[in-house]
């Protein structure tokens, strides 16, 4: 198992390559608590992992659950990297077990997991404006976890600008492998815009690989009386296409 501490950052870097050792979860223990007793600060944690983990014997796994046990409360941040579904699935579960802040990003969103994990504000999402579209499009990127704040501060004054411009409104929404899901609150928000603004756009298209996103599209794209689409992240272009027509 790979440990590198970066005293600068502030973020400890950690690889399994093999099945987890009694030997590996002590090592970690030891470097981790001689970090915070020589720097008096606890770092964050990124953890790069291709699968979940995989115990040699009980006794590693003993190791590793005390060890989550005696850090959870001090360790501020925790970025998952990882491509596995099962881990994916598993980051609701793990919030409920830790106080840390737990994010999952995909294995070619190395820097900007390390970015976050370093990062001294939490704000876990953003509501990105994208250029290159004509003026009647409205088109965002949104990335990890979208919160009530990102819809008050970004996208809805966004929404307004674009409709108090042109009245009607084109949106082209993209929601990549950044993208984390929303907050409860940013839910509400989220179906609340949509049964107020039903008459303000007049074609949307979602662009998503993320099933759930694309199922409820189509549902609730079936009772708007805007044209939607919902198109994959290999057919970004003629998603931008349609849009502009």
């Amino acid at each position: 198992m790979s440990i590198e501490i970066d005293s600068v950052s502030n973020v400890a870097t950690v690889t399994p390559d093999k099945r987890l050792t009694e030997a590996d979860i002590k090592e970690l223990k030891q470097r981790i608590d001689d970090y915070i007793n020589e720097q008096d600060k606890v770092p964050n944690l990124v953890v790069q992992a291709n699968e979940a983990p995989i115990w040699e014997d009980v006794a590693a796994m003993s190791s590793h659950i005390a060890f989550v046990k005696q850090h959870h409360q001090l360790v501020k941040k925790v970025a998952i990297v990882s491509d596995s579904a099962f881990i994916s699935m598993a980051r609701p579960l793990v919030d409920v077990f830790t106080a840390a802040k737990v994010r999952h990003f995909g294995t070619d969103a190395l820097d900007d997991a390390a970015n976050w994990a370093a990062m001294e504000d939490d704000h876990p999402g953003e509501v990105i404006l994208l250029d290159g579209f004509p003026r009647d499009v409205l088109a965002v990127r949104m990335a990890g976890i979208i919160t009530s704040r990102d819809y008050s501060e970004t996208f809805v004054p966004a929404i307004n600008a674009a409709k108090k411009e042109h009245g009607k409104v084109k949106l082209f929404c993209v929601l990549d492998q950044y993208f984390d899901g929303y907050s409860a609150g940013a839910a509400w928000d989220d179906m609340r815009l949509g049964f107020t603004d039903f008459s303000t756009f007049s074609k949307v298209a979602i662009v998503t690989d993320v099933e759930w996103i694309r199922k409820g599209a189509k549902f609730f794209g079936g009772l708007s009386p805007a044209e939607v689409m919902v198109f994959n992240l290999d057919d970004m272009d003629a998603a931008t296409s349609w849009i502009k027509t």
